[in-house]
């Protein structure tokens, strides 16, 4: 998995991704910005991996927030 998570920083430091609106609303529900998303999946790790959904592979990253609370990012 340290390919994937690799990539997906990629994504973070090159900015080529897009936050859905379901996803913004779970932010807003738990007080985090695009730049807690963003630290959590610099500093975070693969804690799960789903191959079933039909769009293709996702990911659980927890990692840290900007204020070091702990958080899962499901990418």
């Amino acid at each position: 998995m340290k390919r994937a998570i690799d990539k997906l920083r990629h994504t973070i430091r090159e900015q080529t991704y897009e936050i859905s609106g379901h996803a913004n609303e779970e932010m807003s529900d738990d007080d985090l910005t695009s730049t807690d998303v963003e630290n959590a999946i610099l500093t975070g790790t693969i804690t799960m991996r789903s191959t079933k959904d039909p769009r293709g592979a996702r990911y659980e990253v927890v990692g840290e927030s900007l204020d070091g609370r702990q958080v899962a990012i499901l990418c």
